[in-house]
């Protein structure tokens, strides 16, 4: 694991605090704890850091979408958003404002943070490396055992959240078997994101494109025997995003 430079935009000392310390203790170095939108460019300007870990209020009258708005116009940086805020509406504006390296909700858990750090660092970087961020556009490195595995996200069918844990099952196409992965199904829809992929429920998400079938309240996906049920509540809109046509009434 790389030894990462890391900034801290939160105005809540306790929880930089314990930010800090899981930082520190993954070996990673924080350059600096910002709590506002002054301190934070400033502490840029100072010295920048390889991923920056914001919260989205903070002290004064700009808040930290004000800050990753200023920082990425001053320089291309990985963000990840750590946040209390569960509404829709904030977690839409900071996709209006740009596009996160990852987006944990408050209480935070440390291995999750640590996790979110080193993707969001690792893909940046691939980035980087390539000269070209389209080319990355289709996949995304995940932990696996000790290192991190490419896995392309148009080969993915569904996800699904193994009961009882914190880890998912990723179905892939040609795979018969699936990847077992060490990421809650809430951290990890953020990299499968729309329009092919569509959060079926809280322990399914669904590629759009390997639905064949849809029958009394089940999908059948390519290559899999077993049936997944629709829940009722995400019948109405997962029947709008596959454009299904239906008989006209006489």
């Amino acid at each position: 694991m790389d030894r990462l430079n890391i900034l801290i935009v939160e105005d809540d000392v306790l929880t930089a605090n314990d930010i800090q310390r899981t930082l520190e203790k993954a070996g990673h170095q924080v350059t600096a704890v910002a709590r506002s939108f002054n301190e934070a460019v400033l502490a840029v300007k100072r010295q920048i850091p390889d991923v920056v870990l914001l919260d989205i209020v903070l002290l004064g009258s700009q808040d930290g979408i004000a800050v990753a708005r200023e920082i990425l116009l001053y320089k291309q940086l990985p963000i990840v958003v750590l946040t209390a805020s569960t509404e829709e509406k904030t977690y839409q504006r900071v996709k209006d404002t740009f596009i996160p390296a990852g987006y944990i909700t408050k209480p935070f858990n440390p291995l999750d943070l640590k996790r979110s750090v080193d993707l969001a660092w690792q893909n940046f970087r691939l980035e980087i490396l390539s000269g070209a961020a389209s080319t990355l556009q289709d996949s995304v490195f995940l932990p696996v055992e000790k290192g991190f595995e490419k896995i392309i996200k148009s080969d993915v069918k569904y996800i699904a959240t193994q009961k009882g844990t914190h880890c998912v099952n990723i179905f892939e196409i040609y795979k018969k078997e699936p990847r077992l992965i060490q990421l809650s199904m809430g951290h990890l829809e953020q990299y499968f994101s729309l329009p092919n992929f569509y959060r079926l429920s809280r322990s399914l998400l669904v590629n759009l494109n390997y639905i064949e079938r849809i029958e009394g309240g089940q999908i059948k996906i390519q290559d899999e025997k077993n049936l997944l049920t629709i829940p009722e509540a995400g019948r109405p809109e997962l029947m709008r995003r596959l454009t299904v046509i239906r008989n006209p009434r006489k």
